[in-house]
């Protein structure tokens, strides 16, 4: 008999019970037919890159399989028919690896990560609810922590400087400073 990786995706709607029955049936389907399952995984509920069947999410499901061909083809064509496999691929191995799949390292992985504490996300899982700012009881009061404000020297110099040139620009040009405000006086 032959060795066959098999790798199915059910609709969103479905749920995983649902995923599992059907699974079970084409497991069943193999058995009849003289193959036997040798590896089962569920990888869960993944976004799809496009969409199929107007779905935008998948159940996916792994088969290592130890059949004759035509059990593999009866599989196929009872997944063509079922109204909830979106796709299906099965691909000839030549030997059947034992170990998790790829997906289900990475999954183990995050799992795992996630027990130990890695908050890329900032997800506390632990029940830790301080801020990020750090423990407010340490806190100095507002006074001491505010920035020192400007000082009021360098406030007034500023104001000086800007004086001048307004002054000039008033003036009319040839006229000596003050006379412009003597003749509007007089009049």
């Amino acid at each position: 008999m032959a060795l066959y990786e098999s790798v199915f995706i059910a609709r969103q709607d479905v749920s995983a019970p649902q995923v599992e029955a059907i699974t079970d049936g084409f497991a069943a389907l193999i058995e009849e037919n003289g193959g036997k399952v040798a590896k089962r995984e569920y990888w869960g509920l993944k976004n799809l890159s496009y969409r199929i069947k107007k779905n935008r999410k998948g159940h996916y499901m792994l088969f290592n399989l130890d059949a004759p061909s035509e059990a593999v083809q009866e599989m196929e064509r009872q997944m063509r028919l079922h109204e909830d496999i979106l796709r299906y691929l099965t691909l000839r191995l030549d030997e059947i690896d034992d170990e998790p799949s790829i997906q289900m390292q990475n999954r183990n992985r995050d799992e795992s990560r996630r027990r130990d504490g890695d908050r890329r996300d900032g997800d506390r899982r632990d029940g830790d609810r301080r801020d990020d700012r750090g423990d407010r009881r340490d806190e100095k009061p507002a006074a001491e922590a505010a920035p020192p404000e400007p000082k009021e020297e360098a406030k007034e110099e500023a104001a000086p400087a800007e004086a001048p040139a307004e002054e000039a620009a008033s003036e009319a040009p040839g006229e000596a400073p003050g006379e412009a405000a003597d003749e509007g006086e007089d009049k």
